[in-house]
């Protein structure tokens, strides 16, 4: 990526991140309900078996009541494990499990490294759907993430390892509050992949 573009994205990613500081969580809880209920109602939610769905941070669409929806119906979930620029999608057994989830550096539940658990990549189904935050998303489609790549990078490997247990791409849905909706075009790279369909209030 060049310099200019890096540093455009970054401005962005900054005032992005203070818009979301601003907001009450008894706002965020409300918008997050609403974007919930448009998810659960999908076709491809209802149809997908294996789900990797991201664990929300402040400024994101609350995730937990996904979570537990997924594990309620009993499809398994995944949800991200990173360790240095690598990120897999690990399994949790039940809302009990993940409630016991310690929280990393980004004051986030995330699975240790040192416990046991599925990989979705390691197993004869992958995965049929990645719900996936950004930071920021334009009306195009184009998603701007904080910046480490860790979606961008697992897309192409789920993908590839899909096509490899014969199974078909993996859908791919991003969940958005209205601030985080831009008018304007957002900057894209050609390492940036966007997800298929952005959901928001």
């Amino acid at each position: 990526m060049n310099p200019a573009l890096r540093a455009l994205k970054n401005t962005i990613r900054k005032d992005m991140r203070q818009k979301l500081a601003a907001l009450t969580p008894d706002e965020i809880k409300r918008q997050s309900a609403m974007v919930t209920e448009k998810l659960l109602n999908m076709p491809v939610f209802k149809t997908s078996q294996n789900i990797s769905v991201y664990i929300s941070m402040h400024g994101e669409v609350c995730t937990q009541e996904i979570i537990k929806t997924v594990l309620d119906q009993k499809k398994n979930c995944y949800v991200p494990r990173c360790k240095g620029p690598i990120m897999d999608m690990v399994k949790i057994e039940s809302w009990e499990d993940y409630l016991s989830l310690p929280k990393n550096s980004w004051n986030i539940p995330e699975p240790t490294q040192d416990y046991p658990r599925e990989n979705a990549l390691e197993t004869l189904h992958g995965l049929d759907l990645i719900v996936m935050p950004g930071l920021a998303f334009d009306r195009t489609g184009t998603r701007l993430g904080h910046g480490r790549g860790y979606y961008d990078t697992y897309l192409i490997k789920a993908n590839e390892y899909n096509k490899s247990v014969g199974r078909p791409p993996v859908a791919t849905v991003a969940l958005s509050l209205t601030e985080q909706m831009v008018d304007t075009l957002l900057p894209r790279c050609e390492t940036d992949i966007n997800p298929e369909q952005i959901l928001h209030p």
